[in-house]
């Protein structure tokens, strides 16, 4: 790109659009149908138009990192990438390809209708840099360093940063922690099999003992810790999912803003969590490590689907 141009966003944005439901649109059709109806629904143009563009922008860094989608010209390496993408955030100037154009469009979105969204960004890339320095090690960190990450990437930069999209106060963020981790393990659960393959591990240290997973083991079809893995993160999301319902109602949302989180976050993730106790209710009981959820703990091994 020539810097000197400007991009044509929805160009662009639809090209990663089309990028992404051609390789994995299973995966994100739903949330690409969600920003359609936002765009109806969502009080200015400018939200709407920043909600497509943020999302897009982020989605295609996040691919970068996981080898979806081709390191831009001019990177030798992800982790090169994400800390120019980092020092850009700081200082949004001069940009040197499409990326960097998309995040001034939506600092500018945000700007004309009052917030933003400088540090949630620099949160989210953090966590990207996080996972492209782990990429391809096959590494079990323990479960506060993952914590830590995901509190980074799903609490501090995506959660507080729909918070402001949707006009809330933002002091009410944290009440949003639960399901921002419920849906935290979603994904871990349902990218397991592709993450392990590239080396990306997911799976504290503790777990990783606790089940019997070793770097060498974690990959074969079938594994029985990892399914242990799985139907253990499965009961704590349950469990987060039902400490959001009750955190929630402490909050000031709007309506509109509780049914996002209900249709865009809570209930594709409790479909996934019901339908992974389907699918490893062939194991046999197994103790749960108190693990992997901060403050929340999951003690028996219930297999109740909500």
């Amino acid at each position: 790109m020539n810097p000197a141009q400007p991009i044509n966003t929805a160009t662009w944005r639809n090209h990663i659009y089309q990028h992404m439901l051609r390789t994995r649109g299973a995966k994100y059709l739903w949330f690409l149908k969600y920003l359609k109806l936002f765009r109806l629904i969502a009080k200015t143009p400018e939200r709407a138009d920043f909600l497509e563009s943020y999302y897009t922008l982020m989605r295609y860094l996040d691919d970068i990192v996981d080898n979806d989608a081709p390191l831009p010209r001019g990177y030798s390496d992800t982790e090169t990438c994400m800390l120019d993408k980092i020092r850009f955030a700081g200082n949004p100037t001069k940009p040197a390809d499409e990326s960097d154009a998309m995040m001034i469009h939506c600092f500018r979105l945000g700007s004309m209708f009052g917030a933003s969204f400088g540090d949630e960004t620099q949160d989210i890339l953090g966590s990207l840099l996080f996972d492209a320095r782990r990429m391809g090690q096959d590494r079990f960190f323990s479960s506060d360093e993952l914590m830590e990450h995901y509190h980074q990437l799903d609490i501090r930069g995506t959660v507080k940063a729909t918070v402001k999209l949707f006009n809330e106060n933002t002091d009410d963020f944290l009440l949003l922690e639960p399901l921002g981790m419920a849906s935290r393990f979603f994904y871990d659960i349902r990218d397991a099999a592709d993450d392990l393959a590239k080396g990306l591990v997911n799976i504290s240290l503790e777990d990783a003992l606790a089940f019997g997973i070793t770097p060498d083991n974690m990959c074969e079809p079938g594994n029985t810790g990892v399914r242990r893995w799985c139907r253990a993160q499965a009961l704590r999301g349950i469990q987060l999912l039902a400490l959001h319902r009750q955190q929630i109602r402490k909050g000031r949302f709007r309506l509109s803003t509780r049914l996002t989180f209900l249709f865009v976050y809570e209930r594709p993730a409790r479909g996934f969590f019901n339908k992974t106790l389907r699918q490893t209710a062939d194991l046999e009981p197994f103790a749960i490590p108190d693990v992997n959820t901060g403050n929340y703990l999951v003690k028996t091994d219930s297999s109740k689907q909500i």
